[in-house]
């Protein structure tokens, strides 16, 4: 990667200019469009000329996707534009808030009897114990830095359906699964977070309205604990003593073990659930309601800051070439022609490639270079001058240390660390032997060994062939400017 590349400023994306800049993506990687390499680069340079020299990479690729956007309908007047917006729909997690607070209120129908309360009816201290495990497993994984906190699946099911509901594409999609994540995510959490918020404030509600016209009597039973009153004890006292001897004192042991429901049968003795049903209402407010209010705060928070900085991997090759393009801009490229390779064919092949890999046009030079009486062209002899130089040669051509060896060594040291690289074009060399691959490869491996001796990169092409992409990596990673 070169070194103009890594010191571009990153810039902030607002939501809008990620779905901007996603929505011109998904156009130019739709194998169906017209739309070549050049029209892409085209559009690169009229985005830095609309956003100056000192523009971020923010807004650069947020004006060429606009560009991209226009230059795409016109050549195909068919295609409508991609209107992206990455906010699932409100009424998906809506949906599942609303579910949660009904469920709720059916909840004390299923834990009182008539009017009868069961202090160990798992519905009520079942829900307690629920939200104080998803807690510490939270807790558990911030630890471990763990962005991942689905116990269940259900966040991964519900971000399933969320993505699926916002595109109502498979293509579109499956796209940009990967970017929506993180945002997604927080959506779900949050939906998850307020859900057993309802669910809670659903059970609050119908116990107090039901209160209103219901005179509830609590006591408990259970199977396994029936003769260990010590236990029901501990239970009830963990489960609903907690914060809350402000209300009245907790009964002791052997007030707990007369409260069992066939001795209180026995001893014709009701006790009223006022006093327990505000020690239930004040532990879900503190262990449920509270507390998921303020995760659903923070990732609402979370979700803003997403909004205003939305994570787009810039390191994705797609946005990588673009803006290592956009910065070529300000790179020139001086091109050897050795007198073998000397041709206007040629030379218009080369400046294809350096069409491919960005490069304005009007800053490419060419030099008639003859490396038998070394000849090598004045301007290179000021130091980092040019940011690349390629020197053309013919493959039917026999290199030699004492020849081309020794000229390019007096190049390179010239150009210090200015990447030099030795294009081969073979065009001439497979019109000859064409029919005959072992020659062709024998004749590459005897230009990697002799560009290996002297310490160069070395790229095949053909110069009778359209710039190709394995041509175009190969001078990439030749220059540096891929990894």
């Amino acid at each position: 990667m070169t070194e103009a590349y890594k010191n571009i400023e990153q810039g902030r994306l607002s939501l809008k200019d990620a779905e901007t800049i996603t929505a011109a993506k998904l156009l130019e990687e739709n194998p169906s469009l017209s739309w070549e390499s050049s029209d892409a680069n085209r559009a690169t340079r009229q985005a830095a000329l609309a956003v100056g020299e000192e523009a971020s990479a923010a807004s650069f690729l947020v004006a060429r996707a606009r560009i991209v956007e226009k230059m795409i309908v016109a050549k195909n007047p068919s295609v409508k534009p991609i209107s992206l917006n990455f906010r699932p729909p409100a009424w998906i997690n809506g949906a599942l808030i609303g579910v949660a607070f009904f469920l709720g209120l059916f909840t004390d129908q299923i834990a009182s009897e008539s009017s009868r309360i069961n202090l160990l009816s798992l519905p009520f201290f079942g829900v307690l114990i629920w939200n104080i495990v998803v807690y510490v497993m939270l807790f558990i994984s911030g630890l471990r830095h763990q962005s991942k906190r689905d116990f269940l699946g259900l966040r991964t099911v519900l971000g399933i359906i969320e993505k699926s509901l916002t595109f109502k594409q498979v293509r579109l999609t499956q796209s940009i699964t990967s970017l929506l994540q993180p945002y997604i995510m927080h959506f779900v959490a949050r939906a998850f977070h307020f859900a057993a918020f309802a669910f809670v404030l659903g059970m609050i509600a119908s116990v107090l309205l039901r209160g209103v016209g219901t005179a509830y009597t609590v006591g408990w039973e259970s199977t396994w604990f029936a003769n260990n009153p010590e236990v029901v004890y501990q239970i009830i006292a963990l489960t609903y003593g907690i914060l809350t001897n402000f209300l009245g004192p907790m009964p002791n042991i052997l007030d707990i073990a007369n409260m069992r429901f066939d001795r209180l049968a026995v001893n014709a003795v009701d006790i009223s659930a006022g006093l327990w049903l505000l020690r239930m209402i004040f532990m879900l407010a503190v262990f449920v309601a509270i507390p998921r209010l303020a995760l659903a705060l923070k990732h609402s928070l979370q979700i803003s800051k997403l909004e205003k900085n939305f994570p787009l991997d810039l390191s994705d090759r797609y946005y990588a070439d673009i803006l290592r393009t956009w910065r070529s801009e300000e790179m020139t490229l001086e091109v050897l022609v050795s007198e073998h390779s000397d041709n206007p064919h040629n030379i218009e092949s080369v400046y294809r490639f350096a069409e491919e890999l960005g490069f304005n046009l009007s800053e490419v030079k060419t030099h008639h270079w003859n490396p038998e009486i070394d000849d090598a062209p004045i301007t290179l002899t000021a130091q980092n001058q040019s940011q690349q130089v390629w020197a053309l040669m013919n493959a039917t051509t026999t290199p030699e240390q004492e020849v081309q060896g020794e000229a390019l060594r007096k190049v390179k040291e010239k150009l210090g660390s200015v990447h030099l690289v030795v294009l081969v074009d073979m065009s001439s060399y497979m019109a000859r032997f064409g029919d005959f691959g072992d020659r062709i490869e024998s004749r590459k491996e005897l230009w990697r060994n002799f560009c290996e001796s002297i310490g160069l990169p070395v790229v095949f092409y053909h110069c009778g062939v359209r710039p190709d992409q394995q041509t175009c990596d190969e001078l990439r990673l030749a220059t540096g400017q891929a990894k």
